[in-house]
């Protein structure tokens, strides 16, 4: 009797327990939908979307567009080539568009002799 009561109970708090995965906000839908129109595939949204809020902490974090980019292909084995690059600009585009808009400094102009 136990182990119905058990049983009956544990079907109850999974029946009513919260999935695992919250629904994308407006931001991440549009994150989203730039990857597909760009030709960009995933297997998991939410996965994406974790990636691209990371491209926007590894800029914050000092790293180039290329470190940025080779550190996603690190990370995915299977996503090679224009693809993380492309993935990349479009997640700073939607999550960290100053990003983009900072340029580097340019390098001091040559000394004048030498």
């Amino acid at each position: 009797m136990r182990l119905v009561l058990l049983l009956a109970s544990v079907a109850a708090v999974i029946g009513t327990a919260a999935p695992a995965y919250a629904d994308p906000d407006a931001k991440d839908q549009s994150f989203l939908n730039a990857l597909t129109q760009a030709g960009v595939t995933y297997l998991n949204a939410d996965r994406a979307i974790t990636a691209g809020k990371q491209v926007c902490s590894l800029a914050d974090g000092g790293m180039t567009g290329e470190e940025i980019v080779n550190n996603l292909q690190d990370r995915n084995p299977g996503f090679q080539g224009p693809g993380a690059a492309k993935f990349a600009a479009i997640a700073a585009s939607a999550y960290c568009p100053e990003k983009l808009t900072q340029a580097e400094a340019p390098p001091p102009p040559p000394k004048a002799g030498a």
